[in-house]
Order: structure tokens, then sequence, then C-alpha cells
């Protein structure tokens, strides 16, 4: 089993994105961390014939969680599912839309050898840019973040701070996702199905999961990339004339989140 690898849940519509992703590992990727991806099963040839399988190591969405439905909650479960092929203790989950823009190590995922660092913080970079745009966007988002955080922490009944524990790329343990189910789901008779229908938030449910069960220690970290939730955020970097190479004193990535019709890089 390794220690750790590196994890994308794919689709052919992500097909564009995901290869740059791919091509930043294979550029980055100093100790050469074995990447996994998958797919709808449907899709694996597809796949086979546009990506390089030298290198990624392919499989099907169904051999983590078989399901006919392709939606947000399938996604989710499908990467907080991805511990139970045992082929890892360890795994930083990426999405397709996000590319390393320096190297990396293991070392950067990992405070020890048997311990991940966690991605927790209070989202305030985010929120010191949203403090005045809820009339722009339509809502509030630290309005929204805190009441999806509430819901999971009255389950476990957590007072205190609402701490993200994303975005991507998430180190995950294999060891807190077994100690949900053995503790959580299992007992009352659920599935992680259930939980993301109750609240679809995988990250929110793997740290408050590693607050109440401590099934590892916590080493926190800060994000690894950069988003860019928004178009304005993009916008605004630009015209300050940040560049890739500026964002890279701080992030080991970029994130350019595709429901907002992003470009494929920064």
């Amino acid at each position: 089993m390794e220690k750790i690898v590196l994890y994308t849940k794919s689709y052919s519509g992500d097909l564009e994105r995901l290869k740059i992703c791919i091509e930043s590992i294979k550029q980055f990727n100093e100790d050469n961390i074995p990447y996994y991806v998958s797919v709808p099963s449907k899709e694996i040839e597809y796949f086979k014939n546009n990506i390089d399988c030298s290198y990624v190591n392919l499989i099907s969405d169904d051999d983590i969680y078989p399901t006919t439905i392709q939606n947000w909650n399938t996604q989710q479960i499908v990467k907080a599912s991805f511990w139970k092929l045992n082929i890892t203790e360890n795994y930083v989950c990426l999405d397709s839309d996000g590319y390393f823009i320096k190297p990396f190590k293991i070392s950067d995922f990992m405070f020890d050898d048997n311990t991940p660092y966690t991605v927790i913080h209070e989202q305030k970079e985010l929120f010191s840019w949203t403090v005045n745009k809820s009339q722009i966007l339509g809502f509030d988002p630290k309005e929204s973040y805190i009441k999806d955080r509430q819901i999971i922490m009255d389950i476990f009944g957590r007072k205190g701070k609402y701490y993200d524990f994303g975005p991507v790329p998430s180190i995950w343990s294999s060891k807190v996702w077994k100690s949900l189910e053995d503790n959580y789901t299992t007992p009352n008779n659920l599935t992680f199905g259930d939980l993301i229908s109750y609240c679809p938030s995988e990250f929110s449910w793997y740290g408050e999961s590693l607050l109440n069960f401590q099934a590892i220690p916590i080493y926190p970290i800060e994000p690894l990339f950069k988003v860019f939730h928004y178009s304005q955020q993009a916008i605004e970097y630009r015209q300050h004339n940040i560049t890739e190479q500026m964002i890279a004193q701080n992030y080991f990535g970029i994130i350019l989140q595709s429901n907002w019709g992003a470009p494929l890089k920064y």
C-alpha cells in the first residue's frame, strides 16, 4: 500500500482542464508520487485515447462507488470513497480545474511518514474579498459558509470556530474516513451518500470527523492552491499585474473554477 498518492475524479467535460493538470504534475512532481484518475465507466475508453495512461493510473468510478447517476453529490461520494480501494493510506484530492505552478514533494503534504497535514482555516482571504460584494454576487458567501458548517457541527455537538477544510487539493487520511464510517455511519445504519444528501460538503464531513474522532494528530496547513472562486477575482489580480510566479511565492498551484467559464489557465 502506498503512503500517499494524488487523485482526481474527472469526466469528459473536464478533459482539457485535466490535461493541463496532468502536464503540471508531470513537470513538478519531484518525488514521483503516483497519480490516479477516476472517470465514469462509460468514458474509460475515451480517456484512454486522450490522456497519457503510461503516467496516469486510470480507473473507473464504479470501482469506487457504483452508480448510474453523475451529479455534484455523487462526485463528492466518489472522491471521499477512494480510500476504500486500499491503494493508499493518504491521498491528495485534486480537481481537474487546478494545476501546479511549482515543484512539490511528499513532505509538502505529509508531516512525517504516517501523518498528513490537515488543511484547516477560517476562509478569511475569500471573505475579505467578498465583504462588500453581496449585492454583486446575489448572496452572502459567509452566511452560506456558516450555515453549511453549523449543520455538521450540530451533529457532532461541536461549538466554536467555523472551519474550512478545503478547498482542493485536500490531503485526506484513510484513517479519518474509516473513523467516520466506524463511529457514525455504520452504527446509525447510514451511508456516506446519506451524509452528503443531508449536507453536501465532503470537506466538512472529513474535517469535523477528524476533530471529533481524532483518528490522526492535527498538523494545520493553509490552502495549497490559490483559488479564483469568481471571475472578478481573476480580473482584479490581472489588473494588479500579479503573475503566476508571484502566486507561486505562497501557493503550489492555481484553481480557476470552471463554474464561471474560466479560461484553462491564469
